[in-house]
């Protein structure tokens, strides 16, 4: 697992929409780009006068957005590394920014209570929407760009209508006060981190929620997921990185290895890396591509489906067992069926390989447990 080690805490970081590029907020205000292969430094923005809360690309790559404890908005060239707009208004620290799915808007928030949002081409200041009455701490626009939520510490779950700056629905937490949310991609539920270390989803219709789990001992500092919807990924000031089904809340993996607290979590664009931040002042690279689902490819059963499935000791092969009395053979990483391999009269009960790979015994229901050579079936 690679690392970027800086001189001052990082405190976000923000993937390209293309992957080639990896942008870090740092605690003395710059900004670092980094070549996403070479994982050397690109450039640098320097402009904000204080830490770099939160940062997002636009969804073209070329501009990059920036909050910042000076109390300002910035958005960036990306090719020059130059200033566009200073997006002055806020009156205290701005700690959550956001890019609009169209790129046409962007988002901010912070500690003065306030949800600001603005045109990108003129940076005018559209509208300031109030509500909450504690700090908000994170804001996500749905996939639709119509809609943004915001939330804070004052337990409320606020939208807001993008286009004519009128409140929504208010929701109230289920778990007090909250530190990041994020829509899912379906725009069906939003996913909300809470400062008692639980992950909440909420349906957008009803605004009821629909599950949650405890991730993390602490504060759930941000939330991203992944480009197939399949995982989420969290960070905490607990000093780790999780991955969660989406679908059920198990935990994927845990990702240890920052020794402070972990500010900011995203996913490449492949869905294949993780990036995280800490004050510990390095930006840490994981290895997703693991988690990855593969989807076996073929008649996997019959009507009666799959009854028993097993490994090959070398991760080679995937056997599986069925109700149809098949024993099927599959390559592990593209999840093509390799053959099929007949002889049991009812439904095949239990698998297991040799510790070589070369052999597979199959037991059935029709009394009998059969050896088979993979090289010749």
């Amino acid at each position: 697992m690679p690392y970027l080690k800086e001189s001052e805490g990082i405190v976000s970081c923000s993937y390209s929409p293309d992957g080639t590029s990896l942008a870090a907020g740092l605690y003395d205000g710059r900004i670092n780009n980094y070549d996403a292969s070479t994982w050397s430094t690109t450039c640098t923005f320097q402009g904000h006068l204080k830490c770099i809360n939160s940062i997002a690309y636009s969804p073209t790559g070329l501009q990059l957005l920036s909050g910042s404890d000076d109390n300002t908005v910035r958005l960036w060239n990306c090719e020059s590394a130059s200033c566009i707009f200073v997006l002055e208004g806020h009156t205290d620290e701005v700690w959550t920014v956001a890019f609009s799915p169209s790129g046409r808007q962007v988002a901010s928030a912070g500690a003065d209570m306030t949800v600001r949002l603005w045109d990108v081409q003129t940076g005018a200041n559209l509208f300031v929407l109030a509500g909450h009455i504690e700090w908000i701490r994170g804001i996500s626009y749905s996939p639709d760009g119509l809609a943004v939520v915001s939330v804070g510490n004052d337990g409320m779950i606020r939208l807001f209508d993008t286009q004519t700056g009128q409140p929504g629905e208010v929701w109230e937490s289920q778990s007090g006060n909250m530190k990041s949310v994020a829509y899912t991609p379906g725009g069906l539920e939003v996913v909300v981190g809470h400062a008692n270390g639980e992950l909440m989803l909420y349906n957008t219709t009803t605004g009821n929620p629909t599950r949650n789990w405890k991730a993390h001992g602490n504060a759930v500092a941000a939330i991203s997921f992944s480009p197939n919807s399949q995982w989420i990924a969290t960070c905490c000031w607990d000093n780790t990185v999780k991955v969660w089904n989406a679908a059920t809340g198990s935990v994927l993996s845990v990702l240890a290895g920052h020794c402070s607290s972990v500010h900011q979590v995203a996913f490449s664009p492949n869905g294949l890396q993780l990036a995280s931040c800490s004050l510990d002042c390095t930006i840490r690279l994981w290895d997703v591509s693991s988690l990855a689902n593969v989807v076996l490819r073929g008649n996997t059963g019959g009507l009666g489906g799959v009854s028993t499935v097993a490994f090959s000791t070398d991760s080679r092969w995937i056997a599986t067992g069925s109700y149809d009395t098949m024993v099927r053979l599959w390559d592990a990483r593209s999840g093509i069926l390799d053959r099929v391999l007949e002889g049991h009269t009812d439904y095949v009960s239990c698998l297991v390989f040799s510790p070589s790979s070369h052999r597979v015994l199959s037991g059935s229901w029709d009394g009998t447990i059969r050896a088979w050579d993979l090289e010749s079936g």
